[in-house]
């Protein structure tokens, strides 16, 4: 039986990489609103020796929206803020005057520049990749040591940019990981960035990921159908990447009673209760009954920076290990 490991942002965030949208909006990367023509020149850099990115003539409203969002939150989702200003407004909602009074240039004009924005976030994590080292004392490199010694973690999938060999190497981690980017990489220029399948209105149609041409099939559904361990690191199951894991957890908490022996193991890695609770409660409001859920699987989330969880890490390294000797 194959074990999977999922990675999201979290996972790299413990390792200490900036790359939360708030970290590439306050960069020297991100494509800036400005009075004069935009530009964009590869060779140039400024003091700080980073590249200079994008400059706008006449500001997007596209790009407005999404820089006062940066403006306004400290942290700030921006796929959330595409899907917000894309989708398709019901003719009863305030907005949907306002969007329907776009032009066919100020469409092409917000594609341009979330064109930029995609671009720019490439450049952003490909610099985070090559300068900032990672954290050799965190969680997430003693988790990802512990599912390369089990030796069964044969399904890996990560929902982030970052080489995840790239990392391995780093954390001085014997490893050469097979693993799928389901949102595309950096190293190929590949990301895709933008929402699921939500109606949107026309002339945007590109802001949806599977309109990527990086996008591709996976078996993510299929591999948590029938792994016994499931690692999951980082990921907030949030709406916009919930879709990859709402039938796995429908069938699991409807379906008939499991066997103790038969349960799976599901440990999700957050950060702190808040995480926990945030996690929870876009579980809940997903439809999934929770106390099923963890009458059904040998489920828990653990906290990374919360001490009393000690036990529940000694015990989850313990099993890897365990599982190792049994299925060598």
């Amino acid at each position: 039986m194959e074990n999977v490991f999922i990675i999201g942002n979290g996972f790299d965030l413990d390792l200490g990489l900036p790359t939360k949208y708030s970290d590439f909006a306050a960069s020297d990367f991100w494509p800036t609103v400005k009075t004069s023509p935009w530009k964009y020149d590869g060779s140039s850099q400024n003091n700080s020796g980073i590249l200079n990115t994008y400059f706008y003539a006449d500001a997007p409203k596209l790009g407005e929206i999404i820089q006062e969002a940066k403006n306004r939150e400290t942290w700030f989702d921006l796929e959330a803020e595409l899907l917000d200003y894309s989708k398709e407004y019901e003719m009863s909602d305030p907005n949907y005057t306002r969007f329907s009074r776009e032009s066919p240039n100020e469409v092409k004009t917000n594609v341009e520049y979330y064109n930029k924005l995609r671009e720019s976030l490439n450049d952003y994590i490909l610099n985070v990749e090559k300068n900032h080292e990672i954290r050799n004392d965190c969680t997430a490199r003693n988790v990802l040591e512990a599912i390369a010694s089990n030796g069964c973690f044969w399904k890996i999938y990560s929902f982030n940019y970052t080489d995840l060999n790239s990392i391995a190497t780093k954390a001085r981690i014997d490893w050469n990981i097979e693993y799928t980017h389901l949102h595309g990489k950096v190293s190929d220029r590949s990301i895709i960035l933008g929402v699921d399948e939500t109606n949107l209105r026309r002339g945007y149609e590109i802001f949806h990921k599977s309109s990527s041409q990086h996008y591709h099939s996976h078996d993510l559904y299929n591999s948590l159908a029938t792994a016994r361990e499931i690692v999951i690191f980082g990921l907030s199951f949030g709406s916009i990447d919930y879709s990859y894991f709402d039938r796995f957890f429908r069938q699991l908490t409807e379906g008939e009673s499991i066997n103790e022996d038969e349960k799976k193991y599901i440990t999700i890695f957050t950060k702190d209760d808040n995480s926990r609770l945030s996690i929870i409660t876009n579980l809940r409001n997903m439809g999934i009954n929770i106390q099923r859920l963890y009458a059904q699987s040998h489920f828990q989330i653990i906290c990374t920076s919360d001490d009393v969880e000690k036990n529940e890490l000694s015990e989850f390294y313990k099993r890897l290990e365990e599982d190792s000797h049994v299925s060598i």
